[in-house]
C-alpha cells in the first residue's frame, strides 16, 4: 500500500479532523435548536389548551348540543376538537380537509383533574389534551415551522462548513508549504551531496528555537560531521597509500641486499676468508628488516587501538632508566639529568619508556658520540615537560618540520625513520604535544604529557 505524501497527509488529516468537527457542532446545534423549539411549542399548547378549556368551562354542554362549543372563541393558527360528555365531536379551528375527530383519536388522555396532558407528535403535529366541563378538548399546531427553522439552520451549517473546508484547505496548503519547505531543501542538499557537493548545506533561515531551526542545525551539524569523517577517511586512506609505499621501499632495499649476499654465497663467487662479512652483513641487513617491521607493527598496533592503558607512572623514574639503558650503549657520552625526585603522570608505562628509548636512541645513531646530553624534566601547573637536548649537528634545513612524520629521515641516515614517529603517536595518545628546535649546536626535543590526559 503506498502511502500518501507528508504534505498532502498533513492537508487530508486537517480537513478531515475540521469536517468532523463541524459535522459534530452542526449535529449538536440542530438537535438544540429543535428541542428548544419542541419545548416552545408545547408551552404554547398548554398555554392554549387552558385557555380553550376555561373557554368551554363557561359553556352549556347539558343539552349535548356541539353548536354551543363552537362559538367558543378558539386560539388562532391551531387545530382545536372537542368531544362532549354526550360523545358529539367537532372541530372549532384547523382545516377543513380533515375530518372532524381526526386528531382526538391519536391524541393522549387528558388527565381527569383538568390539567392538560403532556404533548405527543402524531403526523407532523403537536398536540395535547385537556378535561373540562365534561368535554374533552385536544390542541394541535403543525410542526412545519419548526421543520422549517431547522432545515434552513441545516443548510447554513452545510454551506457554511463547505466554505470553511475550501478556505481552511487553501490556508492549508500554504501553510504546509511553507513549513515543510526545509524538507524540500533538506531533501535538495541530500541530492547535492549524494552528487558531490560536500560543501552543500541546508539553509537557516527558520528561528533556532523552533522545531524546523532545530532540525536545520542538527542536519548541517550532522552533514559538517560527515563531511569531516569523509576527509579524515580519506586523509587516511593518503596515509595508507604512503605508508604502504614507503614500507615497500624500506623493505626492498634490505631484502635486495640480502637476496644478493644469499646469491653470492650460493654461486660459490665470495671468497673464503671474506665469507663471514657477508654473513655479517646480510644479518646487519636482516636485523633493519626486523626492526622496520616490528616498528611497522607496532604504529598499526597504535592506529588500530589508539586508547592506551591508563594508570600511574613515575615520569622521573621512566626517563632515569631509559637514560641508563642509553648509557650502557654509550658509556663515554656526556650526559646530565636535571629532574625532581617524583614526578607523576597518568598513562601507559610500557609506551612512555620506548618515548624516550626511541628519543635516546636517536641521539646516538645522529649525533657523534662525544655530543653532550643533557634531560630536564620539569613539572608545571598541568603538565610535565621534558626536554632531551644534544650537542650534535642539528637536523637538516627544510626537515625539522616533518622528522615526527613516518619514514621521514636524513640521506645519510641509517635508520628506519620509524622512531620518532611512534614517539608522536604515543604523546599524542596521551594527550600531549612534542616538538623540536634543532640548529647547527645542537637539537632539543620537548615532550609535554598532562598529569590527567
Amino acid at each position: 500500500m503506498n502511502r500518501l505524501p507528508l504534505r498532502r497527509g498533513l492537508a487530508l488529516a486537517i480537513l478531515g479532523l475540521t469536517a468532523v468537527a463541524l459535522v459534530v457542532a452542526g449535529v449538536v446545534g440542530v438537535v438544540a435548536l429543535r428541542a428548544y423549539l419542541i419545548e416552545r411549542t408545547d408551552k404554547q399548547l398548554r398555554a392554549a389548551a387552558t385557555l380553550a378549556g376555561d373557554r368551554v368551562a363557561f359553556v352549556d354542554t347539558s343539552d349535548g348540543r356541539a353548536d354551543a362549543l363552537r362559538g367558543v372563541i378558539a386560539p388562532a393558527g391551531y387545530v382545536v376538537e372537542f368531544r362532549t360528555a354526550a360523545g358529539h365531536v367537532g372541530r372549532l379551528a384547523g382545516p377543513e380537509d380533515l375530518a372532524p375527530g381526526t386528531f382526538l383519536a391519536d391524541a393522549p388522555d387528558a388527565p381527569p383533574d383538568g390539567r392538560v396532558s403532556p404533548a405527543v407528535t402524531v403526523a407532523g403535529y403537536r398536540m395535547v389534551s385537556v378535561r373540562s366541563g365534561g368535554a374533552t378538548v385536544v390542541v394541535a399546531i403543525p410542526l412545519d415551522p419548526v421543520r422549517d427553522t431547522v432545515r434552513r439552520l441545516a443548510t447554513v451549517e452545510l454551506i457554511t462548513g463547505a466554505v470553511v473546508l475550501v478556505l481552511l484547505g487553501l490556508f492549508a496548503r500554504v501553510l504546509l508549504a511553507r513549513g515543510l519547505r526545509p524538507l524540500d531543501e533538506i531533501t535538495a542538499t541530500a541530492g547535492a551531496i549524494a552528487a558531490g557537493d560536500l560543501d552543500r548545506r541546508v539553509p537557516t533561515d527558520a528561528p533556532p528555537g523552533t522545531e524546523v531551526g532545530r532540525l536545520t542545525v542538527a542536519v548541517n551539524g550532522m552533514l559538517t560531521r560527515i563531511q569531516l569523517g569523509l576527509a579524515d577517511a580519506e586523509r587516511s586512506q593518503e596515509r595508507l597509500r604512503v605508508f604502504l609505499a614507503d614500507a615497500s621501499h624500506e623493505l626492498r632495499t634490505p631484502l635486495t641486499a640480502v637476496r644478493g649476499y644469499l646469491q653470492l654465497l650460493r654461486k660459490g663467487m665470495v671468497p673464503p676468508d671474506a665469507r663471514p662479512d657477508v654473513l655479517r652483513r646480510a644479518d646487519d641487513e636482516a636485523a633493519r628488516m626486523a626492526t622496520i617491521v616490528d616498528d611497522l607493527l607496532y604504529l598499526a598496533r597504535l592506529d588500530a587501538e589508539p586508547v592506551l592503558r591508563r594508570e600511574p607512572v613515575d615520569l622521573v623514574a621512566v626517563v632515569r632508566d631509559a637514560l641508563v639503558d642509553a648509557l650502557a650503549a654509550q658509556p663515554d657520552r656526556p650526559t646530565d639529568l636535571d629532574a625532581p625526585d617524583r614526578c607523576t603522570v597518568t598513562g601507559d608505562e610500557e609506551a612512555l619508556r620506548r618515548v624516550f628509548t626511541n628519543l635516546f636512541a636517536n641521539v646516538r645513531t645522529h649525533t657523534p658520540p662525544d655530543a653532550a646530553v643533557r634531560v630536564s624534566l620539569a613539572p608545571g601547573p598541568r603538565a610535565a615537560t621534558v626536554a632531551v637536548a644534544d650537542r650534535g649537528p642539528g637536523i637538516p634545513d627544510g626537515l625539522a618540520a616533518h622528522v615526527f612524520e613516518r619514514f621521514v629521515r636524513a640521506e645519510s641516515s641509517t635508520g628506519s625513520g620509524l622512531g620518532l614517529a611512534i614517539v608522536a603517536e604515543i604523546v599524542r595518545g596521551h594527550g600531549g604535544d612534542v616538538g623540536v628546535d634543532s640548529g647547527p649546536t645542537g637539537t632539543t626535543v620537548t615532550v609535554t604529557l598532562p598529569y590527567d590526559p
